[in-house]
């Protein structure tokens, strides 16, 4: 029996060294619980079985001296190497071959190894630098350091690795053969028995091209389970293998607490008389439920892994298809296995996100750390509370695990972004690689879809693929405007509505019209194509104008929603509404009451904001709202919620927009007016009108807006390209169902965008050099690619009450007093505060002004903006949100 007492392999929560010996079996064993017994490597055998080999070495290298003084030691400096991984790699590799793995499954256990403290290479070209000799540090670390350390052990503690390398092996190895090998290399090449996998010719080169089908699949499964299981041993959970074992497994919501909640919004109904609209209404929405619901018990038992869910905007998606995954869920069995089985609910922005996981923490009666519900991206808080912490654990070390088990969606249910799923399955980083071991079994609502970048499209469909055949996953694309974006294999879809076409022919509540302005963006409108440009930009609609018409619609009572494509052109459009009217600003209002309060921005809540509009607004007089993404998410979320109220109660709201209020966000306006864009938006934008039959009848107007001042080309060119531009075929598809009278709803949302999609599809779309990185194992590649258009920006918080200026304040003493986890709490809850101020290339005036604004803490790009007047004049208003005095740059896009 072997003594592993003086080679530890990290420090415990409680200060106590855990010996490598123990950590080794500790993530042996949880890699068990999450690599199925069923996967398969890409030369046909058991992934499980090659997982459990490369968890017993992975670690290796920690039997140095070096390491070991290292570990106890910050200040010594090692005699020797003291990292673990590239020794631990070389021997997984040879493990796995003397247990009978060949080919690249060796390559597999090699690549994980290596890199479970980092990310993950392109494949080829990272085996060629560790093999090949030249003067690189790859190949100082994978032959010189190794044979150093392998000397080392082998005068120090062979025994250990003796037993280690047994274990490993089953028998089939050892210790001597494998420290044989690595002395023994030829002068050019130094690692040929790793290389040859993936490298080809006399001199080795890097072959992409000779590596398996599924071999990229397979690494990410390994390497991300043994990430994971690493870094939980790590924590507390290490001294408690049946506690760890619960933290695996996270209880799903049920579906019959949906049944419970309709009922209860039933009964409600019936004691309140209701518009006979509105009862109709509600009477589909549970028919499609119903359908849904039984669809989903079907798609259980069919062959096909991908569903589609297409309804109308208005029909309680979100609802159905909570019902629909969970029924999936249910009807799956998936409870033999303790890391299957849970929720995954994607979303495009996380603008929407937090409404999502509000009415899913009402509908399942969960908390903001509970384990049925995570909410995960870039501002969220993402942490979930540990299962029986054992009261003896440091305040700090259940944080660190409930922010482990967070990040790595343990929780039963995830309401996340596209960004952090896809990205996290094409390339991830070595912390969003703990993510994947949670989607085996999983059902995974992708919500509008069809807001994912063209290019990524190709790319989207074969992490499907991935999704479905690697992870066992299951997978609804929901929508109103259902692209052709998965392709299930060879065939169809499995459609969880058998026929929407009449639910959209019953849902018929608004009318589509469209401005001169924009009829001029039809095809046939200018005597020759060249002219087509031109002749469009010269009918687009001047703001003045614009502003006139959105006025007469308060004349009339009405409220109207205008969205548009850029900050600048919102910021003159409302300007424009204010001149043509004498509107009440809400924004002023809300803007007073935290001034006078000078409290949270939390304790103003909207229904006081709005009992104080209709306390101050003249008889007649509209009420203007005006909103960006230069507006805090805090606020932005509080005067949508003032102006919807506003709206439903019949006020006059002149709401004038970007982007962000298009999808997802649950408002209904008598009109809606949006500048000219692609075709799924202005289904999105029309689903805020007239949303659940408030009003007799809604109009959506598609008009063209011209530039705004000191710009060249019009909003709709600038955001989405001219010539064979989006909007373009945008055009195409209008012009078979318009015949210059008013268009009926179905006509555009299922006819003009059927053709649309038709359109595109035909016209290629993505960029199948993604899909290529991801069958030739380019991790590097794909780990660069991004779904959204990362611009260079500031972040800047706003602080507009007295508690957030003295949430600052503690920031900068934490920083001064060293209290490192008490900063990052205290930063991270400035994130709804935060506002993105873009900085092009080039853009060196906006630089110099925002100079103005002090860092939030030393060794931070963070700024901070003081709110209240007089302290930051011409960088903040009410009205505009940030705003850069003067600045020159191109329009800012949403």
């Amino acid at each position: 029996m072997v003594d592993f007492t003086d080679r530890p392999s990290h420090i415990g929560p409680d200060g106590e060294q855990i010996p490598l010996e123990e950590h080794l079996d500790d993530v042996r064993e949880r890699v068990g619980w999450l690599v199925p017994d069923d996967a398969e490597t890409p030369e046909g055998n058991s992934l499980s079985e090659l997982a459990e080999v490369v968890t017993r070495v992975h670690d290796f290298g920690k039997l140095t001296a070096w390491f070991r003084e290292h570990l106890l030691s910050d200040d010594a400096q090692p005699a020797g190497p003291k990292h673990h991984a590239p020794i631990s790699a070389l021997l997984a590799h040879y493990a796995l071959e003397a247990r009978g793995f060949d080919g690249a499954d060796q390559l597999v256990g090699f690549l994980a190894v290596a890199r479970h403290h980092g990310r993950l290479p392109d494949t080829a070209d990272y085996v060629h630098r560790a093999s090949v000799e030249q003067s690189g540090r790859i190949q100082t670390l994978y032959r010189s350091d190794a044979l150093e350390q392998a000397a080392h052990i082998d005068e120090t503690v062979p025994e250990l690795a003796e037993a280690l390398v047994d274990r490993a092996t089953g028998g089939a190895g050892d210790w001597g053969t494998f420290h044989e090998r690595l002395a023994d290399s030829d002068a050019a090449i130094e690692l040929p028995w790793v290389a040859e996998t993936v490298c080809s010719g006399r001199r080795l080169r890097p072959a992409p091209e000779k590596l398996p089908p599924s071999f990229y699949e397979s690494v990410l499964q390994v390497w991300s389970a043994l990430v994971f299981a690493d870094k939980a041993s790590a924590t507390y959970l290490s001294t408690g293998i049946e506690i760890g074992r619960k933290a695996y497994r996270s209880p799903t919501p049920g579906r019959l607490e949906i049944d419970a909640y309709i009922d209860e919004l039933q009964t409600e109904n019936a004691e309140t008389e209701l518009d006979p609209r509105t009862e109709q209404m509600n009477e589909r929405r549970e028919d499609a439920r119903q359908e849904v619901h039984a669809r989903a018990k079907e798609f259980v038992d069919d062959d096909r892994n991908v569903a589609t869910l297409t309804l109308p905007t208005g029909m309680g998606k979100t609802l159905t298809g909570l019902d629909a995954a969970l029924t999936v869920l249910e009807g799956s069995d998936m409870a033999s296995n303790p890391n299957e089985g849970r929720l995954v609910y994607a979303l495009p922005y996380t603008s929407i996100i937090d409404q999502v996981a509000e009415q899913s923490r009402e509908l399942f009666g969960t908390g903001e750390r509970g384990e049925r519900l995570t909410v995960d991206h870039h501002l969220a808080d993402t942490l979930v509370s540990p299962p029986d912490e054992p009261e003896s654990v440091a305040d700090d070390a259940v944080e660190n695990v409930a922010a482990l088990l967070g990040e790595s969606w343990r929780s039963g249910m995830v309401v996340t972004t596209f960004v952090q799923l896809f990205e996290s399955l094409a390339g991830p980083t070595n912390a969003r690689s703990m993510k994947l071991p949670s989607l085996y079994g999983s059902v995974v609502v992708l919500d509008e879809p069809q807001a994912l970048p063209l290019e990524w499209w190709p790319l989207v469909d074969r992490l499907v693929e991935l999704l479905t055949d690697e992870y066992g996953a299951s997978v609804i694309a929901m929508t109103a405007t259902q692209p052709e974006l998965l392709s299930a294999g060879d065939r169809e879809p499995f459609s969880l509505v058998a026929d929407p076409d009449p639910y959209y022919d019953e849902l018929d509540r608004l009318d589509f019209v469209l401005h001169s302005s924009a009829v001029a963006m039809l095809p046939g409108q200018n005597e020759t194509e060249s002219e087509t440009n031109h002749g469009a930009e010269s009918a687009a609609l001047p703001y003045d104008r614009a502003g006139e018409l959105v006025a007469n619609r308060a004349d009339d009572g009405k409220s109207v929603l205008a969205i548009c494509n850029t900050i600048d052109s919102a910021r003159e459009l409302a300007e424009s509404v204010d001149d043509s009217t004498a509107p009440l600003n809400v924004n002023e209002v809300y803007d007073e009451l935290l001034d006078d309060a000078d409290e949270s921005t939390e304790s103003i809540p909207p229904k006081r904001t709005r009992a104080d509009v209709v306390r101050r607004r003249r008889p007649g007089q509209p009420l203007l709202v005006h909103l960006t993404t230069r507006h805090r998410p805090c606020d932005r979320r509080h005067l949508i919620d003032v102006a919807s109220d506003l709206a439903q109660a019949g006020e006059p709201v002149l709401f004038v927009s970007t982007q962000l209020v298009e999808a997802g966000v649950d408002v209904s306006f008598d009109e809606v007016i949006r500048d000219f864009a692609p075709m799924d938006s202005l289904v999105q934008a029309a689903g805020r009108c007239n949303r659940s039959y408030d009003r007799n009848r809604g109009r959506v107007t598609v008009w063209q807006l011209a530039p705004p001042p000191n710009r060249e080309t019009t909003p709709a060119s600038a955001v989405y390209g001219r010539g064979e531009s989006l909007t373009k075929l945008t055009g195409q598809a209008l012009a078979t169902v318009y015949d210059g009278e008013p268009m009926p709803e179905p006509d555009v949302t299922r006819s003009a965008v059927e053709h649309y999609f038709d359109l595109l599809e035909g016209r290629g779309v993505g960029t199948d050099e993604y899909v290529e990185f991801l069958e030739r194992a380019e991790a590097e590649q794909l780990g660069r690619l991004s779904l959204i258009d990362e611009r260079p920006a500031v972040d800047v918080v706003v602080t507009r009450t007295a508690d957030e200026r003295e949430t600052v304040e503690e920031i900068r003493r934490a920083f001064g007093e060293y209290r490192w986890d008490d900063l990052d709490d205290l930063v991270e809850s400035t994130g709804d505060w935060q506002v993105s101020v873009p900085v092009y290339p080039g853009d060196d005036d906006t630089m110099e002004k925002l100079a103005v604004c002090e860092p939030l803490f030393p060794d931070t790009d963070r700024l901070v903006l003081d709110g209240r007047p007089g302290r930051h004049d011409g960088y903040f208003d009410a009205t505009d949100g940030v705003v850069i005095p003067d600045t020159s740059v191109e329009a800012r896009l949403l």
